[in-house]
Order: structure tokens, then C-alpha cells, then sequence
């Protein structure tokens, strides 16, 4: 056993040394990668000057580039991996930023920073995470976790698995995404890192109340004790982030004339938009991170570690702005329907769309909106592990909790009268231009229901806790055999509860109408990138007392939105850890395995019928799993290896599909049970997978390579119209004639393909050239389709798209570091694809989503060790340089054109950081 494992450790140095290069990247350059493999050893490598040694010293993102490499090349999966160059030092906003450069994953943004990410073409729903390999709870509707929750300055490295393991818990569909914090005995020193960051958005403080400043700051405190048998970890991470926002929005677009519904102005057949909305929103992100880590391994024969991670975010959000909307149905307060004048059309593929002109007859809308949000995180985890060889035992208790408290409130003010509006507006991505009277006259402007919405504000105030309690128990038994060096065998308890609820209430004005008290008044907000000019301006709070009287008004939608879900979910597994020689010069390692997982799950939620609540309902089912796996690594020396990946997978439904919710009623003229909501007896997702990877390692920090991958969907969720048993249900006094009836709900159903192949490669320039060195550049790019039509009922074009695929996926970037001096420019590119947002009133919402290209920069200086400045590193870093915009579309409602015309165009400006970080 002792000979296995040195000579596992040699050949793992070996691979590391090598240089060459893999197919379908860069031919050109595979032959000068080779010539360079021939050469003689780097000669500075081999130097034994201290001056020399200092010039090369692999520090920063060339040391993070090799430590992930390491991590990539010894998975016995297929993994992607990022590791912190030191303590606190990965150089992004969230971890979300730095997982997304990896290959073959995208981010999808969300309020302008990178909330979310989606691996090989699936949304968030379909990838699993873990913190220090135990399953997470979300902030967010269901399970996808929102990873702008962990300050990158916390985490010290992520390891993505895209292939299934027998003893990863919580594993994804997509894949897997494990964060790690720091193991303080992984360390041979004590060390201490504070870190200092200034940061600005380059729009500019866009309405009173609202800030363009902010900073962050991290100090990180390693340590060992009694003879490195006891360590501790502290870390402490706040930011305090302005984000801008610049928002235009075209509601959608129709010519109504097809539904028999003509305007004053119109050209018969014409095309025209239906509705506009421009705002601006100036929000205040706070975020605090506390980490901590205590690890003790007196011997060889008992290991300790207890983790702890606990965030708080706090987002305070002022929106001003501007809407209103001018479609055929409309009509003001004195029965004037909307119309235009002295219109101008523009065609598309033979359709004529109006493109300018004046709108008639519509009443603008002016918002004052303030949403606050607070959520908390917390993860603990402790680790006890006991070894006598041949065996190892190790026992882990874990618990994760996250809850969220946010409160959204509208206001309405307007003009009295209706207004002509001018217009100009794009019919590719752009801000539109409207010239209207002016929405900041305090004189003119009244608070009022100005778009006949029935209240003249709204207020929801949402809680929601997430949480999971885990036990994991494995019994590890080393074997000496020519094929198998050991075995583990494991079980995982897992109890998982979510419960979520909702209060709306209707804000009326106590006297009608009402001018505000210019006391109460703020500078006004300007909408001048839409041309519209300034808009009234006032904290919706301090007047919601004041001038309106506040009641609670939920519909049917808003009382379904309180439920519970409750999981049990115990996992059973064995695998067999692989090693052996195939040949004289084929190694093969990898591990064999088998999950077996009982899920047993219910939801309890209310049914609604006209506002009320009928009664309420628990639902549930239970259903078993046996998933087999497969991971192979064919070694043939030089840096090649070939990776092989089969397996079965399973995913649980979103957890907000899962909510007995309902609303059901009799009707009374067929006397038949009819509803809809929630499926609290969903079963997952399940797929067959298979994945195939070629790899060249070179040098140490250098690699190319080149996977496959086809995942077989025999299942897939839907949106359907079932037959459903209304046993149990309140009638509200109607006597039905069955209790079988039709009910609109999620559904499992037959699934599809999804495919794709990914190319990757990192390289260094010193593997070309000594002129080179302190150069690189890291590539990758993935292409994936799929067969799955999530819409199998909607005929609307663009809607059989699965959500949070694109198709093309690539990132690139060039570094430097060298005599203490780096650069970093990165660019992130993505298709475009149908994302899943929030929307109005919390529901949930498919957009099409236009392509992305999003770049960022880091500056950074490290000051010699030789210096006073010894250990003083600064950098300045700008996010989003070009300040892409977020773009979405909207097909033409009719489905008669097969017309996609522009939806939201916002603009979320750059961040400029300025900083230092200090080593002790």
C-alpha cells in the first residue's frame, strides 16, 4: 500500500512537469508547446541565486491558476476548480464572478451583479451546492442558491463537479458546486490578511437618497497552536456596495387589429407597442461575513475540525420612475381611449411597426417605490474522524438555516388630466425617447390611482426560512489489491424544511387626490436618458402613515403564496476508490459507486377561492432511488489522461413546485372540480449520463482539453392539466358530482437530450518562450443543445428553449505577473437564453434574454519582500468596463408575425474599486 501511494505522488509530480498540448483548440501553437517540451529544464527553475528566485516566484493568480490545476488534474471526476492565490484574496465581488469563468458555466445577472450560475446549458434549479461538501439551503423561491450571499473574500477555493460521485451529497443535475473555506493546519504559519477596497459606480448618484460610493473590507486570521495539533481560522468580510440602475422597458407589442380592437390614429395591421415603464433605482447592498474554523489532530488517529459560516445582506432599493400604458383597451378617467398622431412606421420582414409620433389620451404614471430586504445565512458543520489503518471512520453533524425578510411598497402619482405624449422608440435594444409634460411640478402632480389599478399604493411584506439538518456517517476500509485500494461506505440523514408566507395589503388615499407638502419633497429623480426629464420626487414611507389608510387585500394569488415543504432524504452509498496499472504505461484510477435515496415529502398550503381561504390541504409521496456511478482516469503518462463518466442522476423539483397551494372550485354549470397550483407529489428529475474528457497537463499551471458530455432527460417537469382528486376539499357550499376533477399544475412527463462539448485550455508563456514568462491566458468555450420543449402546449415562438440554456458559453483571459506587478482583463460571453427571473408581485417569470458580453479588469502591484512595504499588495479593479447592458425581447403577441422586438434595455454602469491588501 505504502508503494501504491509513492508512486501515485510521483507520478502526480511527474504529470505536473510536462508540457504539451490537446486537440481542437490551438493546432498552431501545439507544435512550438512541443518543441518547448524537448527543450532543457527552465533554467531560472533551476537557479539556486536568491535574487533570480525572487523574480519567479509563483505568488497571486499565476500560484491560484496552479493550485486549480492540481485540483483538476488529480479528480478522480471530472471537476473544474478555483483556488484563492492567499487568504481573502480571490478578486471578485461574489463567487459567483470567478465560477463563472470556468468552462462550460454561466452566470445570469440579476439586479447588475452575478447572482446565479448555470452549468452546461441548465438553470440554478438543476445545480446542487455545498459548503465544505454539505448541502446548502437558498435565500431565493426554491433551491437554486444565490451565490452573491458568500463574499469571495471567505472563500478559499471551489471545486465544480460535472460528473456524479457515490459520496457527494446534494449533488446537482447540471453538476455540483462545492465551496471551501480555509483548513488552518493546511497552513505551516501563522497569517494574517486585511484587506481595503474604495468603490464607485460610474453613473453617479441617480436619486435623492440613493449613494454611487460604497467600500468593502475582509481581515482573515490564521493560526496553529500546541505543536500544530490545534488551528484556528477567523474571517470577517462587510461590503457596502452602491448599484445603479438605469431601466427602459417596452411591455409588449401587438398589432390589435387581429382581436378586433382598433385605435384612433392606428394604420390598419400596424404594429405598435402597448406599454412603456423608465425608471431609475438606486440600491444600497450591505453585506457582512463572518467565518471561523477550529481544527484539531493531536495524532495520526483522531482529526477535529468545527466550521462555521454567517452572513447577513441587507439591500435597501429606491425606484423613481415613470410608466404608463397605451394599448387599445385602454381608457382615462374621462373615457378617452388611447390613440396616436402623426405617426412614422418602420418595416420589419414586411410588417409595418410604429416607431414614432404622439401618443393620445394616456396618463403617465409616476412611482415612488423603496423595497427592503434582509437575509440571513448560517452553516455549521463539525467533523469528527477516528483512523487505525486499515480503517477510518468519521462521523459529521451539520445544520444550515437561511431566512429572508423583504418588504416591497409602491406609490402612484400622476397628472389629473390625460396627456399627448412624443415618442421615438428602437426596434433593436435601446433606450426609447419621449418628450411629456413635466412630473416633477409639485403643483400638478397628485398622488391618485392614475392607471386605474383599484388602490393607490400596495405594500407586501414576505418572510421565508429555509433550513436543513444533516447527519453523515462514513466507514472508509483500506484493501491491498491490484484494482482497488479502498472502499467507503456511507449514510446520510438529511431533513429539510422551507416555509414561506406573504402579506398584501392596499394603501387608499384618505382624502382622494392629493397634492404632497413640498416639506416632504425631495430633489426631483431625472429620467433624462429616455428623454422624459424629471419625475416627483419623495420617500414613500414617511408619507404611507401620513396620507393613506393601509388594509390587508390578498387575492387568490397572494394567499397561495404561504406554504411549508418538508423533506426527508436519507442517502445510502458505497464506493469502491480505484487504482491500478492497466499496462506498463496506463494507469487507471477513478471510483465505482451506488447511491441508493429514499426522499419522503409533503407540503402543507392553503386553497383559496375569491379572495378567501376554503381550507387547507397536506399533500405529499414518497419515492426511492438507486444510483449507479462511474468515474475513470486513464493515465498514459506525459500529462495525457482520458476521463471517463457514466452515471444515473436525480434532482428534486424546485421547491416552490412543491407547495400545496391551490385554488379550486366547483363550477356551477358543470358541477365539476376544476383548480390550480402546486404538486406536492412531483417525483425529480431523473437522467442517464455519460461524459468523456481528454486532458493534457504541461508544466504547472498549464493545460488543455477538450470533453463531451450527453445527458438523457427520461424525465421532465411541465406544466400541465391533470386529472385530480378533490378529496378533502371545501365545495364552499356547491355539491360536485365527482371528486375527480382537472387541475393546472407542474407534472412529470417524458424528457430529451441535452449535449454539448466543451474546450478548454490554460498556458502559461514561459512554455513558448522565456520573452513569455509571467504571461498567460486561459480560453474555454462550450457548445450545448437539447431536445426538451419546457412548453410543450405554448405554440409561441421562442418558448421551446429550456430554461438557462445557451448555446454558446466562452470566457477568455490574459494575465501577467511578474516582479510584483499584475494584470488580469477577462471577458465573459454567453448566448442568448431564456432566464428565469422574479416578477411582478414575487411570481416567477421565463424572459428571453439577448447575449452577453461582460469584461472586467484588475491592476495590482505586490510590494517586494525585501522592502519596509513587505507584504502590502495594492489594486485597482474595474467590473463591467464596457458597462454592457441587460437586453431581453418579446415576440409579437399576435403569434401571427413571428416578430422578436426589444422588451428591457438597462444599464447598470461600472464599478471602479480601488484597494490593498496587507499580509502579516
Amino acid at each position: 500500500m505504502n508503494i501504491r501511494n509513492n508512486t501515485q505522488r510521483s507520478r502526480a509530480a511527474f504529470r505536473h512537469r510536462q508540457l504539451a498540448l490537446a486537440c481542437g483548440l490551438a493546432l498552431g501553437i501545439s507544435a512550438a508547446a512541443q518543441a518547448q517540451q524537448a527543450a532543457p529544464a527552465n533554467s531560472a527553475s533551476a537557479s539556486t541565486d536568491p535574487t533570480t528566485l525572487d523574480a519567479v516566484q509563483v505568488t497571486g493568480i499565476r500560484a491560484a491558476i496552479e493550485s486549480a490545476v492540481v485540483t483538476k488534474s488529480e479528480s478522480t471526476s471530472i471537476v473544474e476548480a478555483i483556488s484563492a492565490e492567499d487568504i481573502g484574496k480571490l478578486p471578485d465581488i461574489s463567487i459567483a464572478d470567478s465560477i463563472s469563468r470556468l468552462p462550460g458555466i454561466a452566470t445570469q445577472r440579476v439586479d447588475g451583479r452575478s447572482q446565479v450560475v448555470q452549468i452546461r446549458g441548465m438553470s440554478e434549479q438543476f445545480v446542487g451546492t455545498t459548503l465544505n461538501g454539505r448541502e446548502q439551503v437558498s435565500t431565493g423561491d426554491s433551491r437554486g442558491v444565490e451565490f452573491d450571499q458568500y463574499p469571495a473574500e471567505l472563500i478559499n477555493g471551489v471545486t465544480v463537479y460535472k460528473t456524479a460521485d457515490a459520496a457527494v451529497i446534494g449533488q446537482g443535475l447540471s453538476g455540483t458546486v462545492d465551496l471551501q473555506t480555509i483548513r488552518p493546519l493546511d497552513l505551516d504559519e501563522r497569517r494574517i490578511v486585511v484587506t481595503g477596497n474604495l468603490e464607485k459606480n460610474s453613473l453617479g448618484d441617480l436619486t435623492a437618497g440613493g449613494d454611487d460610493k460604497g467600500y468593502r473590507a475582509s481581515a482573515s486570521y490564521v493560526d496553529q497552536f500546541a505543536d500544530d495539533t490545534f488551528g484556528i481560522a477567523l474571517g470577517v468580510a462587510r461590503l457596502n456596495s452602491p448599484f445603479q440602475e438605469q431601466h427602459y422597458k417596452q411591455w409588449w407589442w401587438a398589432n390589435t387589429d387581429v382581436w378586433g380592437a382598433s385605435q384612433p390614429g392606428k394604420p390598419a395591421d400596424a404594429i405598435a407597442l402597448q406599454g412603456q415603464e423608465a425608471w431609475v433605482k438606486s440600491r444600497d447592498l450591505t453585506r457582512d461575513g463572518v467565518m471561523a474554523a477550529f481544527e484539531f489532530k493531536p495524532n495520526d488517529h483522531y482529526h477535529s475540525i468545527l466550521d462555521v459560516y454567517w452572513s447577513k445582506f441587507d439591500q435597501d432599493e429606491l425606484m423613481r420612475g415613470s410608466m404608463w400604458t397605451n394599448d387599445a383597451y385602454w381608457t382615462g378617467m374621462n373615457g378617452q381611449q388611447a390613440g396616436y398622431e402623426n405617426i412614422g412606421l418602420t418595416e420589419r420582414n414586411g410588417f409595418p411597426i410604429i416607431t414614432s409620433g404622439t401618443q393620445t389620451g394616456v396618463q403617465p404614471l409616476v412611482r415612488n417605490d423603496n423595497n427592503t430586504r434582509e437575509d440571513k445565512l448560517l452553516s455549521a458543520g463539525w467533523t469528527n474522524t477516528i483512523s487505525y489503518e486499515p480503517w477510518t471512520l468519521s462521523l459529521d453533524l451539520n445544520y444550515s438555516r437561511a431566512e429572508r425578510e423583504q418588504s416591497q411598497l409602491e406609490t402612484y402619482a400622476g397628472l389629473l388630466d390625460p396627456q399627448n405624449v412624443g415618442f421615438q422608440i428602437p426596434i433593436s435594444s435601446g433606450y426609447g425617447r419621449y418628450s411629456l409634460a413635466n412630473l416633477a411640478d409639485p403643483s400638478n402632480v397628485y398622488l391618485w390611482d392614475v392607471q386605474n389599478y383599484g388602490h393607490d399604493g400596495r405594500l407586501e411584506n414576505s418572510w421565508q426560512k429555509d433550513e436543513i439538518k444533516a447527519g453523515r456517517a462514513q466507514f472508509t476500509y483500506d484493501v491491498d489489491t491490484a484494482i482497488v485500494r479502498s472502499f467507503d461506505l456511507g449514510v446520510n440523514i438529511n431533513r429539510r424544511t422551507k416555509d414561506k408566507r406573504s402579506d398584501v395589503y392596499f394603501a387608499t388615499l384618505k382624502g382622494g387626490p392629493t397634492l404632497v407638502d413640498p416639506s416632504l419633497l425631495q430633489s426631483p429623480t431625472s429620467l433624462g436618458f429616455v428623454g422624459i426629464g424629471d419625475v416627483l420626487t419623495f420617500n414613500p414611507r414617511a408619507l404611507l402613515n401620513r396620507y393613506y389608510d393601509v388594509a390587508l387585500s390578498e387575492s387568490n394569488d397572494d394567499l397561495r403564496k404561504d406554504y411549508i415543504v418538508e423533506e426527508d432524504v436519507n442517502t445510502y452509498y458505497l464506493r469502491a476508490n480505484i487504482d491500478m496499472d492497466l499496462t506498463d504505461r496506463i494507469r487507471v484510477r477513478g471510483n465505482a459507486g451506488m447511491q441508493y435515496i429514499s426522499t419522503d415529502q409533503s407540503s402543507t398550503g392553503f386553497n383559496a377561492n375569491g379572495g378567501a381561504v376554503t381550507g387547507s390541504q397536506t399533500l405529499g409521496t414518497r419515492y426511492n432511488d438507486a444510483l449507479p456511478s462511474l468515474n475513470l482516469v486513464f493515465d498514459f503518462g506525459d500529462g495525457w489522461n482520458v476521463r471517463f463518466g457514466a452515471a444515473k442522476q436525480m434532482m428534486r423539483a424546485p421547491i416552490n413546485y412543491l407547495s400545496a397551494d391551490s385554488s379550486a372550485s366547483v363550477s356551477t354549470t358543470t358541477s365539476l372540480w376544476s383548480g390550480s397550483g402546486g404538486n406536492p407529489t412531483l417525483e425529480p428529475y431523473r437522467a442517464n449520463s455519460v461524459d468523456l474528457s481528454l486532458e493534457k497537463y504541461m508544466g504547472s499551471a498549464s493545460y488543455v482539453s477538450l470533453a463531451l458530455f450527453y445527458k438523457d432527460l427520461e424525465t421532465y417537469i411541465y406544466q400541465q392539466t391533470i386529472p385530480w382528486d378533490f378529496t378533502g376539499y371545501n365545495p364552499d357550499g356547491a355539491s360536485p358530482i365527482s371528486n375527480i376533477g382537472t387541475f393546472s399544475t407542474w407534472a412529470n412527463g417524458t424528457g430529451g437530450y441535452m449535449r454539448g462539448v466543451e474546450a478548454a485550455a490554460t498556458l502559461t508563456g514561459d512554455l513558448f518562450s522565456d520573452a513569455l514568462d509571467g504571461f498567460g491566458v486561459q480560453i474555454n468555450g462550450s457548445y450545448t443543445e437539447s431536445s426538451i420543449d419546457p412548453d410543450p402546449n405554448d405554440n409561441t415562438p421562442g418558448t421551446d428553449t429550456i430554461p438557462g440554456l445557451s448555446r454558446v458559453v466562452a470566457n477568455a483571459t490574459l494575465f501577467y505577473e511578474k516582479y510584483g506587478f499584475g494584470a488580469r482583463i477577462s471577458q465573459r460571453y454567453r448566448d442568448p437564453y431564456r432566464g428565469e427571473y422574479s416578477s411582478l408581485f414575487g411570481q416567477r417569470q421565463y424572459r428571453n434574454t439577448l447575449s452577453e458580453r461582460t469584461m472586467d479588469l484588475q491592476l495590482s502591484y505586490a510590494f517586494p519582500d525585501s522592502g519596509k512595504l513587505k507584504g502590502l499588495s495594492v489594486m485597482f479593479q474595474v467590473n463591467n468596463l464596457t458597462n454592457e447592458a441587460f437586453r431581453t425581447e418579446v415576440s409579437e403577441a399576435t403569434n401571427t408575425t413571428g416578430l422578436f422586438l426589444p422588451e428591457e434595455y438597462t444599464e447598470y454602469g461600472r464599478q471602479y474599486l480601488l484597494g490593498f491588501s496587507y499580509r502579516m
